[in-house]
């Protein structure tokens, strides 16, 4: 982005196209396509159900898209909340212990004999030694800038960069790193330093969009990439001892996978078909059923997908909603965000366990004007006993451009870059990188010692409970890695 104000519609796609794929996942990225296609300021229609969008909309959602990859979602599947029972998705906002508290919304109920059980998990054995990484420590910190640790990494064939690093709820951290072959390898790492690599995924051309464990299975959630939007695969991938088997529902009918969680009943995936929003279920996270009829409206979009031992969560994150099953296939609607006037709009973040045991979503508004905050305004708070029912608790001063916000020992860890001005357009997702801490999610210190750092993009922002690691990388495609254990 070039810092000056764009004043034509062509000028806001371009930016747009070129800032916001980079950092969004699957379905940010799918959704700002199709808002900022079409002549004359008509979207394409890329399902039935889903009304198209006037130039004034179109723009307001693209922006306010952007507002949410910058700011507090994941991209690919950040913050998940940890679980006992069948684990939640892998980007666990925990606490240091990673056990979920019985939720008042979601009553116990009896374990089928092949529920997916609780099994304490080791991260996965691997195929090659450690990588020969630097180690740096920060001044006066426990936080850490780990170079070399994993190697460079490729832009997919949109020409965009995506999440590459996930936490497991039991602890540690997988990485899928696309290569120039088209391969996408991958690694484990217990603390975020040294890392050990896997056996590479078996499908050329892939997006890993979420990862998920239970009862030692872990299961990685995705799509193959076709030319175009219209031509990608849906695709999921199970760990079966030291190797990858995959599961493509159907070639290029530009579905996708996009989150996976596990819960009572299994493992659930969450995506886009192309009659919109669907699930797909699977008791041991190798053979796969499409859901049938589940009571979410098929036009379902910037969804996240999270589970416990008490069941599931799907929400929208843009004019929030949010829907609670038990069973992965009967859902109930237990929060809608109020409605605002015009084309402001709330949107939430992903969802995050505070080391209370509560929940959080640090989100925004889209105010229809063409800003979006927090990118350089306020960031909203929601907050949740039980993941389900959530109230909106007030905002804060953003304190930059904030990629996401997780949870760890201690509080809550924010990454993203510092804004080239303090208004407009100025800020980037290719910037100075900054660090944020806070105990409670409402003040904010910037961790010291960044300022050296080349420009970089914050691609990852994950924590397993115990363990924070900010992914970044630079202009030449090199990987770094920023970890903390707690606050300090």
């Amino acid at each position: 982005m070039t810092g000056q104000n764009p004043d034509t519609e062509n000028a806001i796609r371009e930016w747009l196209a070129d800032s916001a794929p980079h950092a969004a996942p699957a379905s940010l990225r799918r959704t700002l396509e199709e808002v900022t296609s079409g002549p004359e300021g008509h979207a394409r229609r890329r399902f039935a159900r889903r009304p198209s969008l006037l130039l004034a909309g179109r723009m307001a959602a693209a922006v306010a898209i952007l507002a949410i990859a910058a700011s507090t979602l994941y991209l690919y599947g950040q913050g998940r909340p940890a679980a006992t029972g069948p684990s939640s998705s892998s980007s666990s906002g925990s606490t240091t212990s990673p056990s979920v508290s019985a939720s008042a919304s979601m009553p116990p109920s009896p374990t089928p004999a092949d529920t997916v059980t609780p099994t304490a998990t080791e991260t996965p054995s691997p195929t090659s030694p450690s990588r020969s990484a630097t180690v740096t420590q920060l001044p006066a910190s426990s936080w850490s800038l780990v170079a070399g640790a994993l190697p460079q990494t490729e832009q997919t064939v949109t020409g965009s960069y995506h999440q590459p690093v996930f936490a497991l709820p039991s602890g540690g951290f997988i990485a899928f790193v696309p290569a120039a072959s088209g391969e996408t390898r991958a690694f484990a790492s217990t603390d975020g330093l040294q890392w050990r690599e896997l056996a590479a995924l078996p499908t050329v051309g892939v997006v890993v969009s979420d990862v998920t464990e239970a009862g030692g299975t872990i299961v990685a959630a995705g799509r193959v990439e076709g030319g175009d939007p219209a031509h990608t695969s849906a695709i999921a991938w199970t760990l079966d001892g030291s190797t990858w088997q995959s599961f493509a529902p159907s070639p290029e009918d530009g579905s996708s996978f996009d989150h996976v969680a596990a819960g009572p009943a299994g493992f659930l995936i969450s995506g886009l078909g192309p009659t919109g929003f669907r699930l797909w279920s699977s008791r041991d996270g190798a053979t796969w059923s499409p859901v049938a009829e589940t009571g979410i409206p098929s036009d379902v979009y910037q969804s996240e997908l999270l589970g416990n031992a008490r069941g599931y969560v799907a929400a929208q994150v843009f004019a929030p909603r949010v829907w609670q099953s038990t069973d992965g296939i009967h859902w109930t609607e237990t929060y809608r965000a109020p409605a605002l006037s015009g084309l402001s709009n709330y949107y939430m973040g992903s969802i995050v366990r505070a080391p209370d045991g509560s929940y959080r979503s640090f989100g925004g508004i889209y105010t229809g004007t063409g800003i979006a905050s927090p990118v350089l305004g306020d960031t909203w708070i929601w907050t949740s006993p039980d993941m389900t029912h959530w109230t909106i608790s007030g905002s804060i001063k953003s304190p930059g451009w904030i990629h996401a916000v997780v949870s760890t020992a201690g509080g809550f860890v924010a990454a993203g870059t510092q804004p080239a001005s303090a208004s407009g357009w100025g800020a980037s997702l290719f910037g100075p990188l900054a660090a944020w801490t806070s105990g409670e999610g409402r003040s904010w210190q910037r961790i010291a010692g960044l300022s050296s750092l080349p420009n970089s993009q914050v691609l990852a922002v994950v924590s397993d409970g115990t363990h924070a690691v900010i992914v970044f990388v630079d202009a030449q495609n090199n990987l770094e890695l920023l970890v903390g254990a707690g606050l300090k």
